[in-house]
């Protein structure tokens, strides 16, 4: 049996809270998506940063009411995401994300171009 999902990235977050264009596309694979748990924390960042702590909790509150599988890293994904940053470059959190979604093995749902680099390594479903 194959099994399907996605691991969302925070800026998917972002574009279906936000209602942005792409909110559609989002929409359209939550129910199979995961959340990488370092999203999490910076989407309640950026929420907290644009508007304040009580919109921060009220936005967290909402997304952890999906019920969407959060994902937490292993040794695996640690390692992963260390080669990641090193090779690549990339932020820690995105490169946590990045390994996550390998190690998963499902498509990243994502806004945020610097990902293209990895499309060698993940499966990238660009919004």
């Amino acid at each position: 049996m194959i099994k399907a999902g996605f691991v969302l990235d925070t800026s998917a977050l972002i574009a279906f809270l936000a209602d942005e264009r792409e909110a559609a596309a989002v929409l359209k694979v939550l129910p199979l998506s995961k959340l990488p748990f370092i999203c999490l924390s910076e989407l309640y960042y950026v929420v907290w940063n644009k508007k304040d702590r009580a919109e921060a909790d009220r936005i967290y509150g909402i997304v952890k009411s999906w019920n969407l599988p959060v994902l937490y890293p292993n040794e695996r994904v640690i390692l992963n995401a260390g080669r990641i940053k090193a090779v690549y470059k990339l932020g820690i959190a995105d490169s946590y994300v990045a390994a996550l979604a390998l190690d998963e093995g499902f498509p990243l749902v994502t806004k945020d171009k610097d990902y293209q680099i990895l499309e060698q390594e993940i499966k990238i479903l660009a919004l």
